[in-house]
């Protein structure tokens, strides 16, 4: 924004541009006062609801809570849309309301007794929730925007008609039925109520707080309490929780000098995090002092989450921290599944790891890490230290102790192909078969012969950092050694000498250097081809991102070298195969678990259309922005192992099964490198070093 007196959070803290004064009723110094008191309200209100000594008059003070965010929504988004009409209007909310909420329900999954997917789909789709507010707000969102739309003469009337219908829904809905269409009416006429004097603002509040008074006693009459859960008990509702939130809507405007208290404006710049974070932690309220602890914690993480959050509403760094959320999601996922298996406060311990690891996209998006000439001694000593890092976990563990058999599904057809005997009969060191295609076999010829298979992690970590390190400088060379070392995926890959990182290191360096170079598709089709055949006789997932980069340009090739390319790629498949096939078809191709079998397993036919589709989708969804096909490639191998395992999940009803070594969710770990170039690609404005040098 140009002036930033002309700004206001809302509750659903997007930021919309206001004509006013600091000094005006409902500035945006006023509103987030209130929103920090009303925040501390609800919060408070649903720690101290969970004692047994639980007093129920506490219950109003949340209600009058959420009263003030929902009028402070309506007044802001009106005044939005009075600045800028409904441009970017549901990018915003979806960035700042829906990511947010989503990333909460999945941060909360593995402390889910149990597995509904019924209810996981009403909580993701936003149809009904445990946390009602979420819902009901989109709700309101989506009536505006449709009577904005459709209707623009006829909003307040559309939205008077809503919140007649909101009377009749459930109680808590019933309650604020009005309070978001008060914050709108606020909003037409603000011309008006800003020029009223405290005199007539501290005399609209006290009757407002008195009326409401006088229905909070009349609802304790046993006459009146019979009708709980009924129409009239809702409209005597209908007239409290509005009209006693006036009085905090008019405080800080009445008495200028609580807004000096500072930490009560922060906690209104924070408000919806904590919102839909503290209320995870209900369950565990036991007293007093887990009241002060879990109030500590929820505003900590509310804190960073919101610093997240805010990068996701900057159109500058949304696909950074999109890309930073699906990144701290995956390595989240595998810390829980590890770590409750030693102890039983696995919940602490992966939401500490999960705080760390949103300080740290923090710090790197934040304009720390420069290319100045401290830069270069740093990276070569951070590259350094990572790999001697990695060089030591992988030497701690015997191989062959390893419950994890993807470095002899390597090592032993290798060792039978220099016996003279046919690889793919080798068997694995747990006794199972192996599956990598002969070009990644090839590839670990260099690393077998040393003795250890796994070196190849250290190699492909050390080459992918140096492509970013080409591609962007030395500035994302150090952030990327940051966040490959600070996931707790890549460890657990180098302790079991996993080869599956080291497949799409090596993969997104490649891609890394293309653009660092210059190349497309476009320039050397048939080298490219040739390359996309290589690459798919090292795993068939390659060929997503491949797919992706290059479907752009291979539209705008001539027919001719379209199909050209296409029996390229397949000759040169073919081709990796064919010694092989000569040697001993029957056992590469008709075996029950032969390489091909084993790597499309997982999946079915109706998987493979899915990921078809939504492959195209991104292919053409790029539009010549870098950043979002290698975001896109990244999304595309987060959704392989999810189609396939919810699939199966779906057929079998095993829900609760995630955590299960029969769903290897070390797939994720594929997209890594991806999501690590992203947000080591902090801004649209870092341009390749291709482009420096053209």
């Amino acid at each position: 924004m140009q002036n930033s007196r002309r700004q206001l959070t809302a509750h659903i803290p997007t930021v919309f541009s206001l004509p006013m004064r600091n000094q005006d009723i409902l500035s945006r110094d006023n509103t987030q006062w209130m929103q920090g008191v009303s925040a501390i309200g609800i919060m408070l209100m649903h720690y101290v609801m969970m004692l047994e000594s639980y007093p129920r008059a506490f219950n109003i003070i949340g209600s009058i809570g959420v009263a003030v965010f929902l009028f402070v929504s309506g007044f802001g988004i009106n005044e939005s849309y009075k600045s800028a009409g409904l441009k970017g209007y549901w990018r915003k909310r979806v960035l700042r309301v829906a990511v947010p909420y989503w990333m909460v329900l999945i941060f909360k999954m593995p402390f889910n007794e149990g597995f509904d997917p019924v209810t996981c789909l009403l909580n993701f789709t936003l149809i009904d929730s445990e946390l009602w507010f979420v819902c009901f707000i989109v709700r309101l969102y989506a009536v505006y925007w449709l009577a904005r739309k459709f209707m623009p003469k006829h909003t307040t009337k559309i939205l008077a008609v809503f919140g007649v219908a909101c009377v009749f829904m459930e109680q808590l809905v019933a309650e604020q039925a009005f309070s978001f269409f008060a914050g709108y009416m606020a909003s037409e006429h603000y011309d008006k109520i800003r020029q009223w004097g405290k005199a007539k603002v501290a005399k609209i509040a006290a009757c407002a707080f008195a009326y409401g008074t006088l229905f909070t006693v009349l609802k304790e009459f046993q006459f009146v309490r019979q009708y709980i859960g009924t129409l009239p008990f809702n409209i005597v509702l209908l007239n409290i929780k509005l009209p006693l939130a006036a009085a905090i809507i008019a405080a800080p405007y009445l008495m200028p000098q609580l807004r000096k208290l500072k930490a009560i404006g922060w906690m209104g710049k924070v408000s919806y995090e904590i919102y839909i974070v503290h209320y995870n932690f209900m369950p565990y309220i036991t007293g007093l002092a887990s009241i002060a602890k879990f109030t500590a914690i929820s505003i900590a993480i509310s804190a960073v989450f919101n610093k997240v959050n805010l990068r996701l509403k900057d159109s500058r760094q949304t696909l950074a921290a999109l890309a930073a959320a699906a990144y701290a999601i995956i390595c989240y996922t595998l810390a829980c599944k590890y770590v409750m298996r030693v102890t039983d406060s696995f919940g602490y311990v992966c939401l500490a790891y999960a705080l760390v690891l949103g300080l740290l996209f923090l710090f790197v998006s934040g304009g720390r890490i420069n290319d100045d000439t401290r830069a270069k001694p740093v990276f070569w000593l951070a590259l350094c230290a990572l790999a001697v890092m990695m060089l030591a976990v992988q030497y701690h563990f015997d191989p062959e102790e390893n419950l994890v058999d993807r470095w002899s599904a390597i090592a032993n057809p290798l060792t039978a192909l220099f016996n003279g005997e046919f690889p793919y009969l080798a068997e694995t060191h747990l006794g199972g078969n192996a599956s990598p295609f002969p070009v990644w076999m090839v590839f670990h010829i260099p690393f077998w012969a040393l003795g250890n298979v796994g070196l190849s992690e250290i190699f492909t970590a050390i080459l992918f950092i140096l492509s970013v390190r080409r591609l962007l400088g030395c500035g994302a060379g150090i952030k990327a050694t940051l966040l490959l070392g600070a996931s707790i995926n890549l460890w657990y890959e180098t302790a079991v000498r996993s080869d599956l990182i080291s497949n799409f290191l090596l993969l997104a360096a490649f891609v890394n250097l293309l653009l660092a170079k210059g190349v497309t598709f476009s320039t050397r089709p048939f080298l490219l081809s040739a390359l996309a055949g290589l690459w798919l006789s090292t795993r068939l997932s390659t060929a997503f991102p491949l797919f992706i980069m290059f479907l752009p340009h291979w539209l705008k090739l001539p027919s001719a070298k379209k199909a050209a390319t296409v029996l390229i790629v397949m000759a040169v498949f073919c081709a990796t195969f064919a010694p092989l096939a000569v040697w001993d078809a029957d056992s590469l191709f008709c075996a029950e678990n032969n390489p091909f079998s084993l790597q499309s397993r997982q999946g079915r036919p109706a998987d493979t259309v899915i990921m078809a589709v939504a492959a195209v989708v991104m292919a053409l969804g790029w539009k010549g922005d870098v950043r979002k096909a290698i975001f896109f490639s990244a999304v595309a191998l987060i959704l392989l192992p999810v189609t396939a395992y919810g699939h199966n999940m779906y057929i079998y009803s095993n829900w609760t099964e995630i955590f299960n070594s029969k769903y290897d969710i070390t797939y994720l770990d594929a997209t890594l490198p991806f999501l690590i170039t992203v947000m080591a690609w902090t801004s649209p404005r870092m341009e390749p070093n291709s482009s420096k040098r053209s």
